[in-house]
């Protein structure tokens, strides 16, 4: 038997997906059941996946969930104090073939060549629906900038000055030697400050999809000619997705893959 901690935002739950159906091919004779722990959703928009994306999650029981909260929360106590439990692969722990399968996966080797995703049908606003006309009849680039949670103390220590201004100019530069009229849709948490600090022409900034509408950016990231990449899992999926994506823009560091 082996549990899986679903957790974090949209594009955290995916890569714990993607880990999930990897062992599933593994183990193939394993029984597999999901464990959601609350603390670990609410700062985002709570479990996603399974309401955007066309997916077959492992079951939950009244067993696995006393047992993973349980686990979820030993590991927590134990990887302060220094104590790596060999029953329990998390990602500073990596092994496969634990019963307790606590963290964001983040790692290439889980999304392998038949690893494949769809998204649910989306009912989308005039603005959207408007939006993907232009994304795909014009020479769209998708600029990710996150900012929000990336400013707060702790997170700043590990994503700050990765996605600088200085590393969005010069992607914007490149745009503009390589690229024809280029239409700039910028998506970000802070649109207030991208339209404060970014004058460009032929941009625009999306700004309506919020709340629990704020998934349909990463489809509408998935749909531009060209992308410019934040430091983000959101981004790096967008990317993922995109089937027709001509050029691409990351930074040094993207997200913790290997």
């Amino acid at each position: 038997m082996k549990i899986i901690v679903f957790q974090g935002g949209l594009g955290n739950q995916i890569f714990e997906y993607a880990y999930y159906s990897y062992l599933k091919n593994k183990y193939k004779n394993e029984r597999f059941f999901a464990y959601y722990p609350k603390s670990a959703l609410k700062r985002h928009n709570g479990f996603e996946l399974s309401r955007r994306f066309k997916v077959e999650m492992p079951p939950t029981s009244l067993l696995t969930n006393l047992l993973g909260g349980i686990l979820f929360y030993l590991n927590k106590i134990f990887r302060r104090l220094g104590f790596l439990l060999w029953f329990i692969n998390d990602d500073s722990n990596r092994h496969e073939n634990a019963l307790f399968h606590d963290g964001y996966m983040q790692d290439r080797k889980f999304v392998g060549n038949n690893f494949s995703l769809l998204f649910k049908s989306l009912e989308l606003s005039g603005k959207n629906i408007e939006l993907i006309k232009r994304l795909k009849s014009e020479n769209s680039v998708s600029i990710h900038i996150r900012r929000g949670d990336y400013l707060w103390q702790k997170e700043a220590e590990i994503f700050g000055n990765i996605c600088t201004d200085e590393y969005y100019k010069m992607a914007i530069q490149a745009v503009c030697q390589t690229t024809d009229n280029p239409l700039f849709v910028f998506f970000s948490n802070d649109p207030d400050y991208v339209k404060k600090h970014y004058k460009l022409e032929n941009m625009l900034v999306v700004d309506w999809n919020t709340g629990d509408d704020s998934f349909i950016d990463m489809y509408l990231m998935s749909n531009c000619k060209s992308m410019i990449l934040a430091n983000s899992t959101f981004s790096y999926w967008a990317a993922m997705l995109n089937n027709n994506v001509q050029t691409v823009f990351l930074p040094s560091k993207m997200v913790e893959c290997r």
